[in-house]
């Protein structure tokens, strides 16, 4: 029993991404005013295109990033203009915008799923696949079913259960949709490759022709034989990538430092999408918390104790929420789709900070953006500008 006054600490959404990101996205923001170009416009012209590589000399034949900006543009040049109007007042409004790629599928990441075709001619699934809430049971379930025909209903999870199911890895780094989903099809292709063996489609056939009714689909991502080489850095990276913009949209109070989002824009492309409530919900919960992360949530160490104290966000900080969806099939996710759970607050909170300068020409370097630190970083500007 060891007795400590360190708190409790654990990864939450993104876990490590969104703090980077901050940094990052906020600094293209300020190299683009430094050059005097707009900020989507400078983001579209220096992305990475197919065929070429990021910084680890990975290649990537997929990279949607350009048609995103395009998607988004309509609703940004919207924003622009609103925000113009309100420039003069003592409540300004500021319009910004961060983008990230999520990499999903790191170097040598494995998946295992395993399928039953039951005696009522349904499918049991066996995946140690938890589902903290991004629904993992609805991805497993409609992939089953759109594969093989077999109703909703007579589709059957066994994802609970360790003792019942084969290592599947963490429900963590938004890997389940591809990872698990991509090891599904892979169990499911080899049960319809016994099916055509056999001539039949049922239980009773498959085991007449003396064939197995399960089957193991193990998904590898590429990294197997590969390693980043610890002098350059070069070296395989993430599989895959689900790509995202998100605007903000807020009116900054001059004389308080409040600040009051508007609306939060989020135009990504995930692949295919699966389920499209699963999605915009993700979207949704992941602008909220991102918010949060950007103007309220701070832990003080004996302060900060409750849901109260951590400034959680609530119905009344709530603001409107768009989603603009590209669908872009990845070729090597199932059914072409990618992770979507942790991108969704990545580039929320640079998103903020740079609609808080945008507004009123403070910037603020360290979160959360507290009325009292934009009243500060609003003090200096001025005394700066004298």
């Amino acid at each position: 029993l060891v007795y400590t006054n360190n708190p409790a600490g654990g990864a939450a959404r993104g876990a490590g991404p969104p703090q980077v990101t901050f940094a990052l996205e906020s600094v293209m923001d300020m190299l683009a005013e430094k050059i005097g170009t707009d900020p989507l416009e400078f983001r579209r012209t220096n992305s990475l295109l197919p065929g070429q590589s990021v910084s680890t000399g990975m290649v990537y034949d997929e990279w949607p990033f350009p048609e995103l900006c395009d998607a988004i543009r309509p609703a940004y040049e919207r924003a622009k203009r609103e925000a113009g109007a309100m420039k003069s007042g003592a409540v300004k409004r500021g319009v910004g915008i961060a983008t990230h790629a999520f990499g999903i599928g790191g170097p040598a990441d494995i998946g295992r799923v395993v399928v039953e075709l039951d005696p009522d001619d349904g499918l049991t699934i066996f995946a140690a696949v938890a589902d903290p809430g991004e629904g993992n049971d609805s991805m497993l379930t409609q992939i089953a079913s759109h594969l093989t025909g077999i109703p909703l209903k007579k589709v059957r999870l066994v994802t609970r259960d360790t003792d019942r199911t084969t290592g599947m890895g963490p429900a963590a780094g938004s890997r389940m949709t591809y990872m698990a989903g991509g090891s599904l099809v892979l169990a499911i292709e080899q049960l319809h490759k016994a099916m055509e063996e056999a001539g039949t489609t049922t239980y009773e056939g498959l085991r007449k022709e003396g064939k197995p009714t399960h089957y193991l689909g193990s998904k590898m991502a590429a990294g197997r034989d590969a390693s980043m080489d610890p002098e350059t850095g070069q070296g395989l990276s993430f599989e895959s990538r689900v790509h995202a913009i998100q605007m903000a949209e807020v009116e900054v109070g001059t004389d308080t430092g409040e600040v009051r989002v508007v609306r939060m824009t989020t135009a990504v492309d995930p692949g295919t999408v699966i389920n499209p409530q699963n999605l915009e919900g993700q979207l949704h919960g992941g602008m909220d918390q991102g918010v949060g992360f950007a103007l309220r949530e701070e832990y003080i160490h004996g302060v900060t104790k409750d849901w109260l104290t951590f400034k959680f966000p609530t119905m009344k900080t709530a603001f409107d929420m768009d989603v603009i969806i590209n669908e872009t099939p990845r070729a090597k996710g199932p059914l072409g789709a990618v992770g979507i759970g942790e991108m969704t607050m990545v580039c929320t909170a640079p998103a903020v900070i740079n609609a808080i300068y945008d507004a009123c020409g403070a910037r603020i370097y360290d979160l959360p953006a507290t009325p009292e630190k934009i009243r500060k970083a609003l003090e200096e500007r001025n005394r700066w500008s004298r």
